[in-house]
């Protein structure tokens, strides 16, 4: 292996960590807005959790795909793993960007345009199912991937490991996010 290819397997690796710092971010600024009750607040998760994760993210999947583009040119070829891994990059990118980038899109403005208690539409919006499930789907896609990558298995078997990932994405998306000791309970009786 030449010092090129290691270097461009060290960047890529460097991708890897940076694309699950974003979902670390992003789990930890979604977990944030659902838990605001004012908007001061959401606007605080907001800003910190979508301006990490929009420049971080697509930096991210870059490198990987240029570094891993690079790899599969000079040294492992079209390999059905990496054809796998590959699709499932593409469609990460897709889910995060229709799962949760155009809610996000929609609820930023409507958090910036509102003072004091957040209202119950833009409440109900950050409780959306599907941003919860998008992150999960992504996280498990994801951790499929580097199974992929650590196995290198058929191209049969890592197209089993990212459709059960995804199975279990989904499935660990129907699982409701546990309210926090800190979070506004609604009173019954």
């Amino acid at each position: 292996m030449t010092l090129l290819y290691q270097f461009a397997l060290f960047l890529h690796i460097i991708g890897g960590f940076g694309l699950m710092a974003a979902i670390t971010v992003e789990t930890i600024g979604l977990r944030g807005l659902r838990r605001a009750t004012q908007s001061s607040d959401a606007v605080v998760w907001l800003g910190l959790s979508r301006s990490i994760v929009m420049r971080l993210t697509p930096s991210s999947l870059g490198l990987i795909l240029v570094t891993g583009l690079y790899m599969v040119a000079t040294i492992w070829g079209p390999r059905g793993w990496i054809l796998v891994a590959l699709g499932s990059l593409v469609l990460l990118g897709v889910i995060g960007a229709f799962g949760t980038g155009r809610r996000m899109a929609r609820i930023g403005p409507m958090v910036g345009r509102t003072h004091g208690p957040l209202p119950d539409e833009v409440r109900g919006m950050l409780r959306s199912p599907i941003l919860l499930t998008s992150l999960r789907v992504r996280l498990a896609m994801v951790l499929g991937i580097v199974f992929l990558m650590s196995v290198k298995p058929s191209a049969v078997a890592s197209l089993l490991v990212i459709v059960v990932a995804i199975a279990l994405g989904l499935l660990a998306g129907q699982i409701p996010a546990s309210r926090g000791s800190h979070e506004v309970r609604p009173q019954v009786g």
